[in-house]
């Protein structure tokens, strides 16, 4: 695989910035609802950002950010 750009590089930092601050929000979401299903519902949210954010650790491979 060739390497990436500067400007992919640069967009892959924004984009796992973003996932990290959604992991970060839904899991506070989470952590405050007394509602288990919205509660369930949440977490899930959480759990895809998650993944989103491990696949784009995995595109990186063996890549710097800086």
């Amino acid at each position: 695989m060739a390497g990436l750009t500067q400007a992919e590089l640069m967009q892959l930092r924004e984009n796992l910035s973003n996932e990290l601050l959604m992991i970060r929000k839904f899991g506070a979401y989470a952590a405050q609802c007394s509602d288990p299903q919205l509660k369930q519902v949440l977490s899930s949210v959480q759990q895809a950002h998650q993944r989103h954010y491990n696949t784009l650790l995995r595109h990186l491979g063996g890549q710097h950010m800086m």
